[in-house]
């Protein structure tokens, strides 16, 4: 399997063509230094990953940082804590990259000290920004510059540049933001001198991730990108292609966009003769073939999330958890660390299971009993799960979206082959009491589906179920949903959520007042909290992992 093959990026050895994405994970300390638990969360993806690329790394203490708890290598005084991390991925087996990054205009005040965000040219984007004068980009490449240095004197195998997905760099390479007349005008020449400096103060193999299309017709098209990597390839040991540029699509695409979801866009832009290494929505080892069809490596980003040991267990055939791309809990970190709505163990890696034994009973067959009854197990005990309907899944088996039902119904399938696996005795159709043992039977339950012929229904909540139910009334019904409605969504959800609803005929409005005149039958729910996935699991887990007879 091609997959398992090792190769080269440059003069450095990997076990392995899978690579773990950068991802922003927050769990770094504030300082900008590795935590323990960032390290115990990276170390444990080693498990399929023969590379492991770091979330980006911010370059200075100066106006280059993006998120609240982001890595940055601002200083020598980070160096040694940034060994700890290096030497914890080298002592698994597996190569580790930095990815540095300056965040220019993707920033904001509060997150850089109180300076002014700087970019390529007055274009605002989270609010005002600052141009670079000469001075600021002779600064920023020599920052990039020192950050390698350290990066090389860190432990780190490889560098990754950043000019992807809206960053400073990208900044400068994409025409619908970058307006200058001097010589920068030409994105291309700040590239250059970033890794000009680069090459220049480290031995390291030198990466470039850019984004294959930036979905804008103002923006760098496939074309475009090929071009850039063309200038530049004399320069580079890899290119990482992902996509995206500020707009609502970008690396992280939801359930409403096939996958794997970069292959065609890989076909066009190419990778100069390089190593490519290509993103997006890979979840299946069928996934990663079709990857491998156009590049050297799969990088996998919210797959690892989901189940650290996804390799393994693809290929030995076991059960792993799918990620089902529902953008909610990996996504958006302006106040929080990163979790995912399937794995309740992301982020609280240091916090191993307990052992247990004896019998235990979990009554309820939804998400929350099925993950309590494989945490019990996987502890040691032995368990009987008790479900009151006549198939497992609970909630799940509600599910109307046609695109959710793709991609949410495998984690059923995870939990049956699972729970056999563990030797989980399994009773339907029996019912059972609080005093049986683990109560796994949700307080609150999604609405149930009311159907409706030959009305006009105004759908003005962010409920999931009327989002999912939505689909199914526009069969016989003129449905209408509210964009506030779709608000609580990760943007690019929200915003595919909203595409898929109008080729549905289901029409997205930005006025409920008007749409509600008109309307034979008006939803109005909104929850801050309501059911979900995520939330389900997670109680489940702590449920079990905290459990005594």
């Amino acid at each position: 399997m091609k997959l398992l093959e090792p190769f080269y990026i440059r003069d450095v050895k990997l076990r392995n063509r899978v690579v773990m994405a950068p991802m922003i994970s927050n769990l770094a300390a504030p300082g900008g230094y590795p935590t323990d638990e960032h390290i115990a969360y990276m170390a444990r993806r080693t498990a399929s990953a023969g590379l492991i690329i770091t979330e980006y790394t911010y370059v200075d203490a100066v106006d280059s940082r993006g998120s609240p708890n982001e890595l940055g290598l601002y200083s020598d005084e980070v160096v040694p804590k940034f060994f700890r991390l290096t030497d914890a991925i080298h002592s698994r087996g597996s190569k580790i990259f930095v990815q540095l990054v300056h965040a220019g205009r993707k920033t904001r005040p509060s997150l850089i000290w109180g300076n002014e965000p700087i970019a390529p040219s007055p274009a605002p984007l989270l609010g005002p920004v600052r141009e670079m004068g000469e001075e600021d980009i002779r600064r920023v490449v020599r920052e990039f510059g020192d950050a390698a240095e350290r990066a090389e004197r860190a432990g780190f195998d490889g560098v990754e540049i950043h000019g992807a997905h809206g960053y400073l760099i990208a900044q400068f390479l994409s025409p619908a933001v970058n307006r200058r007349r001097d010589r920068y005008g030409d994105g291309v020449a700040f590239l250059e001198e970033v890794l000009g400096e680069v090459r220049r103060r480290t031995s390291l193999p030198v990466g470039l991730r850019i984004s294959a299309s930036e979905f804008d017709p103002n923006g760098l098209s496939p074309r475009d990108v090929s071009t850039i990597i063309g200038r530049v390839a004399g320069m580079l040991d890899y290119v990482h292609l992902s996509a995206g540029r500020d707009g609502p699509l970008g690396s992280s695409m939801p359930f409403y966009w096939r996958r794997p979801a970069f292959v065609d866009l890989a076909r066009e832009v190419g990778a100069g003769g390089l190593p490519l290494l290509l993103v997006g929505s890979v979840v299946t080892l069928g996934d990663a073939e079709e990857v491998l069809r156009v590049a050297d490596a799969v990088v996998l980003g919210r797959q690892l999330l989901a189940d650290p040991e996804w390799l393994p267990k693809a290929v030995g055939g076991k059960p792993f958890r799918p990620c089902i791309r529902c953008n909610q809990s990996c996504r958006g970190f302006a106040s929080r660390e990163v979790r995912c709505d399937v794995n309740p163990e992301l982020g609280w890696e240091l916090i191993p299971l307990r052992p247990g034994s004896g019998r235990a009973t979990v009554v309820g067959g939804g998400l929350m009993g099925m993950e309590a009854a494989r945490t019990l197990a996987e502890r040691g005990f032995k368990v009987t799960l008790l479900e009151r309907g006549e198939a497992l899944g609970g909630q799940l088996n509600w599910l109307m979206d046609p695109w959710k039902r793709e991609e949410f119904l495998p984690l059923l399938r995870f939990y049956e082959a699972e729970l056999a696996r563990l030797g989980v005795e399994v009773r339907l159709g029996e019912e059972g009491g609080r005093e049986e043992g683990v109560w796994a039977v949700p307080e609150e339950r999604q609405p149930a589906f009311t159907p409706y012929s030959g009305k006009t229904v105004l759908v003005d909540s962010n409920l999931y179920a009327y989002q999912d139910y939505a689909f199914k009334w526009a069969e016989e019904n003129k449905v209408v949903v509210t964009e506030r409605g779709l608000e609580g969504l990760d943007r690019t959800r929200g915003y595919l959520l909203a595409e898929a609803y109008r080729k549905r005929g289901v029409e997205v409005v930005k006025d409920w007042r008007d749409a509600e005149a008109e309307a034979d039958v008006v939803i109005r729910e909104f929850s801050r909290r309501q059911p979900s996935i995520g939330s389900a699991i997670w109680r489940g887990h702590w449920m079990a992992a905290e459990y005594e007879p």
